[in-house]
């Protein structure tokens, strides 16, 4: 007859099995679901471009009910909030039950708990990166990042610099304009580049920051010794880096430009203009746009794909409509390696679930307005409308950059902050200001916010208040 156990738990939340001995036996502690990049990036590429894209929509929801399970294990911080729910870990089965999980965010998960609780065990032991948010809603919220998440960024940038810009084979000077020190983009960047040319890769970083006159004289004295120049930085950024250029003399032609943007969207009307003031070859191939946070870095970037997707679908109306429902603008539209982050549409907005940071997240909302479509709906809604995609494709010489991914879209944030120069403008920053006594009696208080792009595509903060 065998005599039961006690258990106790540990200040990490494990539990342990007590043996009436009074010998502790430690159970088997679950794994991360922690991605390890292929050895050969042409390999990895392979696979995206012809496995069927049913493969990478089922390897995205395989690591979402794994990560969910694994908080749900190791989280005290996600534990909290699954009790909260009345879940718990048993409860985590299939997607149907995944979908049921609750939404967090930065207000009810992230500051709502201690900064240990929301790791797995309240191990801080793995971080090598620090980076936080903007504060810009009050005190900022920090993401440390380990290796294990950092490899899983370079692997996505490692693709896509050598699927679309050719970095194996091309001598590239990289001028990294975005915001460095605490923020995420400058320092990612700069670790990606030195981690490829640790590689081999024939690739150079420049971190310079968004300072123009910097920027400008690292093009002037280094652009010629390499075969392209990668411009690294915010949308309205890089466009004074080129309008300024050219007004010193800089002469963008005798170089090859490629383009990498970040932390808002645009119109095809201003990459057009990017692409004229750069002298860039194809802009649809030759310029790309992520979208990322500091919760989880990198989660999807266009693609020369959906570069001409949006282009077309400027052309076609009723396609827009069917691809952007609910739009009020041309949305950012991207592509995501599912098994790294994986999306969800729920109520008009997307949620994301990933191990980006050392804080895992799971059903985490930011908020931005947007929806999911699969690669092979994409597909569908163009032959709906007489069009196929792919032989569109191949006749912009893009077709053999194809990785068969679903597809993200954002166009604005459901907190009505707006985000320009990487700056997020809150409503409540306005609000503030018309309390002030100096104007109070002469604003009723309604006011409204938006980006406009004036007639030299400028970027533009417009309050109209009443």
């Amino acid at each position: 007859m065998s005599l039961p156990t006690r258990q106790k738990t540990r200040a990490d939340g494990t539990r342990l099995r007590v043996q009436p001995s009074g010998r502790t036996v430690r159970p088997v502690v679950p794994r991360p679901p922690v991605f390890t990049p292929p050895q050969s990036i042409e390999q990895a590429f392979h696979a995206l471009h012809t496995f069927p894209s049913i493969h990478w929509e089922r390897q995205g929801e395989r690591m979402a009910l794994r990560l969910a399970r694994f908080m749900a294990k190791t989280v005290p911080a996600y534990q909290a909030q699954l009790r909260a729910s009345g879940l718990g870990e048993k409860a985590i089965r299939s997607m149907e039950d995944f979908r049921q999980l609750p939404v967090l965010d930065k207000a009810t998960y992230i500051t709502k708990h201690s900064f240990e609780d929301l790791f797995p065990h309240r191990d801080v032991s793995g971080i090598a990166t620090i980076s936080s948010t903007s504060g810009s809603t009050g005190e900022p919220a920090y993401f440390p990042r380990g290796e294990a998440q950092d490899a899983g960024h370079d692997y996505v940038h490692e693709l896509f610099l050598a699927n679309q810009f050719e970095v194996v084979k091309k001598r590239t000077l990289c001028v990294v304009g975005f915001g460095l020190g605490i923020w995420i983009g400058g320092i990612l960047w700069f670790k990606t580049v030195n981690r490829l040319a640790k590689k081999g890769y024939p690739i150079s970083a420049a971190p310079v920051g968004p300072n123009v006159d910097t920027y400008l004289g690292v093009v002037s004295r280094f652009g010629r010794h390499y075969d392209q120049i990668l411009l690294i930085g915010y949308p309205p950024f890089i466009k004074d880096v080129l309008d300024e250029g050219i007004r010193r003399g800089i002469d963008w032609g005798q170089y090859t430009v490629k383009i990498l943007m970040a932390a808002e969207g645009f119109s095809e009307d201003f990459r057009d203009y990017l692409a004229k003031q750069a002298h860039l070859k194809n802009a649809v191939a030759d310029t790309i746009n992520i979208y990322g946070t500091v919760e989880l870095g990198t989660m999807a970037h266009e693609t020369a794909l959906t570069n001409l997707i949006r282009k077309v679908a400027l052309e076609h109306p009723r396609l827009y409509k069917d691809l952007f429902p609910c739009a009020n603008r041309l949305p950012t539209l991207a592509q995501y390696h599912p098994y790294l982050t994986y999306f969800e549409e729920v109520n008009g907005e997307v949620l994301a679930t990933g191990y980006g940071s050392s804080i895992p997240l799971v059903r985490y909302r930011f908020p931005d307005r947007g929806g999911v479509i699969p690669f092979d709906r994409m597909l569908e809604l163009f032959r709906d409308h007489g069009l196929d995609l792919l032989e569109l494709a191949r006749k912009s010489n893009v077709a053999d950059t194809i990785m068969k991914l679903p597809f993200v879209y954002v166009y604005e944030r459901a907190d009505q902050a707006l985000s320009l120069m990487g700056l997020l403008i809150y409503p409540e920053y306005v609000k503030a200001g018309l309390l002030r006594e100096d104007v109070q009696e002469e604003v009723t208080g309604k006011f409204t916010m938006l980006k406009q792009e004036d007639k030299q595509l400028n970027a533009r903060f417009e309050l109209h208040v009443e």
